[in-house]
């Protein structure tokens, strides 16, 4: 069904025609407020889906005089991982009727950059991304004044926070290279003393306790986030006599990738690579990247979503999510960058 002859978009009154409710209980379901019945819900948002309907953040505003911005601060606007955040919490946001305004702090500015986009947008809620140390974090969170989610980490004592178990990913990751037959395989770490860092570190370790192999200090060669520190950390993990090369970011594993191919090793004959996240940049290397995908829209949408129960004190949301949400990686996806160990091949 299309919305009315003439209507450029999709009207409440459109939507609740087409599922026969009225207007309130759609307003509540799209809102995420109250109780509804899983059939009438169901109903309401295939027919809001059908109908293309958005709801307009300028005339609710005008309405209830508040601005329905969230602001979301993110510390790299190249990483996949954020990126594909950004368009799950815009999605939600715009959803319940909220616009998202993002920002980006690549200098540990936070606090600043709220203060001032704040000033200008009247903001009324932070969904906030950082690689700072928790003090510095803390810190920023404290002088927003304003309903906030922590995207992608977890704060210790801090309930609002959504991220990805990165350390079960992790494990999946080596564990195929295990697999595989590989038996000296080397860690591209993220940040060390950080949350993801420290995760995926330890999800690279469980994986080689589990099967009994070494985990030595000299299978560790730290990049953090940042491919220009890339070649470097291959090129200790090769001195180290790995087979194998799992990367703590699918960035960091292109990178990688490209390392191995300026020193002439072949992937995956020769080295395999294994890291996480799928996104478009795991389909346009040479070879495409054996991945582990990891639920980044969801991440964003979970945060907007928690983001905006906070604001409008919506503790009674049937599918609203409260508190510190860790949500699993999805499923290993094999591609041409990774093969068994060179002893498995040999006849």
């Amino acid at each position: 069904m299309d919305a009315k002859p003439g209507r450029q978009y999709a009207t409440l009154r459109d939507v609740a025609q087409a599922a026969g409710v009225d207007i309130s209980t759609v307003s509540r379901v799209l809102q995420n407020k109250g109780r509804v019945s899983d059939a009438t819900r169901a109903r309401i948002m295939a027919a809001s889906d059908t109908l293309g309907y958005q709801a307009n953040p300028a005339a609710r505003a005008l309405k209830t005089s508040r601005s329905l911005t969230i602001l979301m601060v993110v510390p790299q606007i190249e990483n996949p991982i954020f990126a594909s955040a950004i368009l799950g919490a815009e999605a939600e946001a715009r959803r319940r009727g909220y616009a998202l305004v993002v920002a980006y702090d690549g200098g540990g500015n936070g606090s600043a950059i709220i203060r001032d986009v704040s000033n200008v947008n009247l903001i009324e809620g932070v969904i906030i991304a950082s690689f700072d140390e928790d003090d510095k974090l803390r810190q920023t969170l404290a002088s927003t004044g304003r309903p906030y989610v922590i995207l992608n980490r977890f704060l210790p004592g801090d309930p609002n926070c959504v991220a990805i178990d990165t350390r079960a990913a992790a494990h999946n990751g080596v564990s195929h290279l295990i697999e595989l037959g590989h038996r000296r395989i080397g860690h591209l770490a993220g940040r060390l003393g950080r949350f993801n860092g420290e995760m995926r570190l330890q999800g690279w370790s469980d994986a080689l306790e589990d099967a009994g192999l070494e985990r030595g200090q000299d299978l560790v060669a730290e990049a953090g986030y940042d491919p220009e520190r890339v070649p470097q950390g291959v090129d200790r993990l090769l001195a180290a006599g790995v087979t194998a090369i799992h990367a703590a970011t699918l960035l960091t594993g292109a990178a990688a990738i490209a390392r191995l191919h300026v020193l002439g090793k072949r992937v995956p004959d020769d080295i395999s690579v294994v890291t996480m996240h799928d996104d478009l940049l795991a389909r346009v290397v040479y070879p495409e990247v054996t991945t582990v995908a990891l639920p980044t829209q969801m991440m964003g949408r979970v945060a907007a979503q928690r983001l905006v129960s906070l604001i409008e004190g919506d503790t009674d949301a049937p599918q609203g999510p409260a508190g510190t949400i860790l949500l699993p990686p999805d499923d290993l996806i094999i591609r041409g960058s990774a093969s068994r160990a060179i002893c498995q091949k040999q006849p």
